[in-house]
């Protein structure tokens, strides 16, 4: 019981640190440092200490939803943000460390190719849209994405369903308290009678 409650709080403040973004919990790192760069390693760690990973864009969706996200913030055109994507783990095309997938979407840079070498991946603010980019692991900030299973069913239900799985959970844990008493009561009860049938 204490684990439940536990991970319950944890998850709570982690997704408390973050802001809701489309169907997810993100935070930019470096917002207000003197910083000019981040340094892909940096970034790595600052979002594991809030209990996340860099952003790994699985779909043209969850771009959109960062464009806007960005572009609320007034970040300036050519802004770069740090993503888990890179080419040293496996060959081209790139793959996204946070979610351990190889990159199926792409929205490149205009004018830019597909990398020819080993590379980190970002992401460039130009004219208020997000494009994809080869980078050495230097960028001007870097995007956090808070993942869990747990997280995105909580997303994904709506109010009738969370209701209904809450009444469950409770239910669930009834039946495990007093389903423990009933049986050391009925074990208790056939010693007493094996105890009257000897006698």
């Amino acid at each position: 019981m204490r684990i439940f409650a536990i991970l319950c709080i944890s998850l709570c403040q982690s997704a408390a640190s973050l802001d809701r973004v489309g169907k997810g919990f993100y935070y930019i790192g470096n917002e207000d440092s003197s910083l000019k760069y981040c340094d892909w390693f940096h970034s790595r760690s600052d979002c594991w200490q809030h209990n996340s990973q860099l952003v790994s864009v699985e779909t043209l969706e969850e771009l959109k939803a960062l464009e806007e996200y960005v572009s609320s913030k007034d970040f300036a055109d050519g802004s770069t943000f740090a993503t888990s994507g890179h080419s040293f783990d496996a060959d081209m095309p790139y793959s996204w460390e946070g979610v351990k997938q190889p990159l199926t979407f792409t929205r490149w840079m205009p004018g830019e190719e597909k990398p020819l070498f080993k590379s980190y991946l970002s992401l460039v603010l130009s004219n208020s849209s997000l494009y994809m980019r080869q980078t050495f692991g230097y960028d001007n900030y870097y995007i956090c994405e808070y993942q869990t299973p747990l997280l995105s069913i909580w997303l994904s239900l709506n109010k009738v369903n969370l209701v209904v799985l809450l009444c469950l959970i409770l239910i669930l844990i009834y039946l495990l308290i007093f389903g423990k008493r009933r049986k050391t009561g009925s074990s208790a009860k056939a010693v007493d009678k094996e105890k009257l049938i000897v006698v």
